[in-house]
């Protein structure tokens, strides 16, 4: 069976044995709304366990926007103009709206940057702020002892609007709501504290867990602490087309949109596989290594002990923050790589590491990618050439009567093997 794999800004194609082949594991197909800006007014016209924007803003009052960064697809050159149009329409002056865009620790983006994420219409008529994680101001703690700090700028507004896309997250659950406040633009120390050893290894920081997670339960203090008024977010087809929006309260309106997401995402299988070959479901997602270790987590939740997960991701940007390599390169195992990071926390991007640790610990990995063999093999895995190579060689380890499923999304979808 021929399976297409999204692949950068492209795809690669691979013939999969059909008698090997348990399942390939996709979202549920829902067509993109034929009016996408319309079904954006409709939710912001009548939002979710709150009153519309028009009631709770007017002249004077001093609003920031927060968005998210180029590391997610959300499309905010859509959502911007009537969120901003509805702000206008209350009362509010162009010159008191601020937007934020929520860096988190990842690096901040120059003017072309902004206009490529934005559109120059907003760049040139808006004041834009790049986040600083260090230039934040502390709240007191969460219930679990992380520290509260939050980008200045965010606090001083009188109102705060985050946009946002909900889609599965491999540790808090969902991405979207409470998230644009942790980690989008909170300070370093927090950031460390809700990612942190522990949390990352509770067992139900994972993909599609909202309730008992640990990061998702102590970002939702950050926000609260932050008063964070009303948010805006959406879900995404395959073709990065909205199929549905949400807007109003942060945990109501969040809530829904998560509802409407686990429909899709969720893919229940009768059994682990021997291989799962998977991605990091193309650009922007696959820009660098450090991101597809998304991919690589969800597509472990569907492999057996032992097995192997055979990934294509072109991270033409390389393996991201300098710090993920070092610390993978300190380490001849994956238990020493958490070791390392339980003895020495904070340090680094630590979950990143973490979670790819936990990984290779069950399964080995084998990339495609645009990576140089040497770093490959530095982060404890198996360059291949090309998917074919990569299937026959991990066809040849696991035996010809292997199990193979193919998830060529990765991080959009949240196997579940019953």
């Amino acid at each position: 069976m021929k399976i297409n794999f999204p692949y950068g800004d492209s795809s690669l194609d691979l013939n999969v044995p059909e008698s090997n082949l348990l399942r390939v594991l996709d979202r549920k197909e829902m067509a993109g709304l034929s009016d996408e800006v319309g079904a954006i007014r409709e939710s912001l016209e009548n939002p979710i366990g709150d009153d519309p924007l028009s009631d709770k803003v007017g002249e004077g009052d001093e609003i920031v926007v927060i968005v998210d960064d180029n590391t997610r697809p959300c499309p905010d050159k859509l959502l911007l103009s009537p969120l901003l149009e509805r702000l206008r329409g209350a009362g509010v002056d162009t010159d008191d709206i601020s937007i934020v865009i929520a860096y988190g620790l990842h690096p901040p983006l120059d003017k072309k940057g902004q206009i490529d994420l934005l559109g120059e219409d907003i760049v040139e008529g808006y004041r834009i702020v790049n986040h600083d994680p260090g230039d934040t101001e502390r709240l007191g703690e969460t219930s679990k002892g992380v520290p509260i700090e939050v980008n200045k700028e965010v606090l001083e507004a009188d109102f705060r609007i985050s946009t946002g896309l909900i889609e599965p997250h491999f540790f808090a659950g969902f991405s979207g709501g409470r998230k644009s406040i942790m980690p989008g633009v909170s300070g370093r120390e927090a950031i460390y504290g809700n990612h942190g050893y522990e949390m990352i290894e509770d067992t139900h920081s994972r993909p599609g867990e909202l309730e008992d997670n640990p990061i998702y339960r102590d970002s939702i203090e950050h926000a609260d602490r932050a008063d964070l008024n009303f948010i805006l977010n959406v879900l995404l087809d395959d073709r990065d087309e909205i199929i549905g929006a949400v807007a109003g309260d942060p945990i109501e309106a969040h809530l829904e949109g998560v509802r409407m997401e686990r429909e899709r995402v969720v893919s229940k299988v009768k059994r682990g596989a021997d291989i799962v070959i998977t991605t990091n479901s193309g650009a922007p997602l696959d820009l660098n290594l450090y991101q597809t270790v998304k991919g690589i987590y969800h597509a472990s939740l569907a492999a057996k002990d032992g097995g192997i997960i055979l990934v294509a991701s072109e991270c033409g940007e390389g393996i991201g923050p300098e710090s993920f390599l070092s610390l993978h390169e300190r380490a001849d195992g994956p238990e020493e790589v958490k070791e390392i990071i339980r003895n020495e926390e904070p340090i680094g991007v630590q979950w990143e590491n973490q979670l790819l640790a936990r990984v290779r610990e069950k399964n080995d990995i084998y990339l495609r990618s645009s990576l140089d063999d040497e770093s490959v093999e530095n982060m404890m895995m198996e360059p291949v050439g090309t998917l074919k190579d990569g299937l026959r060689r991990a066809m040849e380890e696991m035996g010809r009567d292997c199990d193979i499923i193919a998830v060529p999304k990765g991080p959009m979808v949240i196997p579940e093997v019953s």
